[in-house]
């Protein structure tokens, strides 16, 4: 039986972040849209979509809200349990960054950047 993806490793130019379970990444790239005309579909449009990862941090001591609120031009790296690995260039938090305490002292980061480029495939 195939392992499924469970786990994900997070890093920031390089620099892993202590993750708390749970990072989503949006892979982002061609976003398709139907064209209709007068007799239906003709077709359909293509714009790129920026990719976005969500993931959450654990509050310890030693880390910047600060550094982790200034992050731009970065390289996101998101490698999942199951080998598959994806990269995130020109990345950048998108927005305020929320500190809830218990449960680890969770940090919320929100970052964008160019469409993921899928790893070693």
């Amino acid at each position: 039986m195939p392992m499924t993806h469970s786990r994900a490793q997070i890093k920031v130019n390089g620099g892993l972040l202590e993750t708390l379970p749970g990072p989503k990444l949006k892979l982002g790239g061609n976003k398709r849209s139907p064209v209709v005309g007068n007799r239906g579909l003709i077709g359909y449009s293509e714009a790129t979509e920026p990719a976005e990862l969500d993931c959450e941090i654990a509050l310890t001591p030693g880390t910047s809200l600060a550094q982790l609120r200034d992050i731009t031009d970065a390289t996101l790296t998101y490698e999942a349990d199951t080998g598959q690995t994806y990269v995130v260039r020109n990345a950048f938090v998108t927005e305020a960054i929320e500190v809830s305490a218990g449960d680890g002292g969770k940090v919320a980061l929100k970052f964008s950047g160019d469409p993921a480029q899928e790893m070693g495939v």
